[in-house]
C-alpha cells in the first residue's frame, strides 16, 4: 500500500513538471511567432502625412529602431552639444529624429534651428509634422499655416493643413487647403492625391 501510494506523488511530480516544460515551450514559440509577424515594431506613420524629409508617404513605416540611425543620431547630439551653431547638424538632427519617430525631441531641434534661420517653410512644415503625429492638430495647424504665411504656395504644406483640418474635423477646411494644393500643380504627386482627396469627400 505504501508502495503504491509513493507511486502516485512521483507521477503527480513527473506531470507538474511536465506541465511547466510544456508552458515554457508554448511561451517561446509564441514568442518566436510575435516577433517574426513584427508585433513589436515601432507605430505606423500616418500615410496621408507628407513631409520634405520623405515627402508624401504611401506606405511610410517605421520598423523598429535602426541601429545605424541610432548611431548617427549619438554622433549629431554629440556634434550639436559641442557647436550648437552649428545649423546643418542641427537639422539633420532634427530630420533624423523625426524619420525615426522621436517626434517631441525633433519638435525641439527644429526649434533650435528655426531660432537661427526663421524663414524657412520646409522645416516649419516638418515641425507641424510632428506635432500631427503626437496628435497635436492644433500646433500642426498654426506651425503649417506660418509656413504658408512664408510661402503660399508651399504644397506640401497646404496639402498637409487639409489632412490636418480633417482629422480635427475641419472638413470644409480641409477641403479648400486640398483645393489650394491642386492649384499649384495639378500634376504633382501631392497634386494627384489632393484631387484624390477631394474626389472622395
Amino acid at each position: 500500500m505504501s508502495q503504491e501510494k509513493v507511486n502516485i506523488e512521483n507521477s503527480k511530480e513527473f506531470s507538474t513538471a511536465k506541465i511547466i516544460y510544456l508552458v515554457i515551450f508554448l511561451l517561446i514559440v509564441g514568442m518566436v511567432i510575435l516577433l517574426g509577424s513584427d508585433t513589436f515594431n515601432s507605430p505606423t506613420v500616418n500615410p496621408s502625412v507628407g513631409n520634405n524629409t520623405g515627402q508624401a508617404n504611401d506606405q511610410h513605416v517605421h520598423n523598429g529602431a535602426d541601429l545605424s540611425k541610432l548611431e548617427e543620431i549619438k554622433t549629431l547630439e554629440e556634434t550639436v552639444a559641442a557647436d550648437p551653431s552649428n545649423s546643418d547638424a542641427l537639422l539633420k538632427l532634427g530630420h533624423l529624429l523625426n524619420d525615426s519617430g522621436f517626434y517631441e525631441k525633433a519638435i525641439e531641434r527644429y526649434k533650435s534651428y528655426l531660432k537661427m534661420k526663421p524663414n524657412e517653410p520646409d522645416v516649419i512644415v516638418d515641425m507641424g509634422v510632428c506635432y500631427y503625429q503626437l496628435g497635436d492638430t492644433d500646433s500642426a495647424i498654426k506651425t503649417m499655416e506660418s509656413a504658408i504665411k512664408i510661402k503660399p504656395d508651399h504644397q506640401i504644406a497646404n496639402f498637409n493643413l487639409g489632412i490636418v483640418n480633417s482629422a480635427a474635423g475641419n472638413h470644409d477646411k480641409a477641403i479648400e487647403w486640398w483645393k489650394k494644393a491642386v492649384k499649384i500643380d495639378p500634376n504633382s504627386n501631392i497634386g494627384k492625391k489632393a484631387k484624390d482627396l477631394l474626389e472622395n469627400h
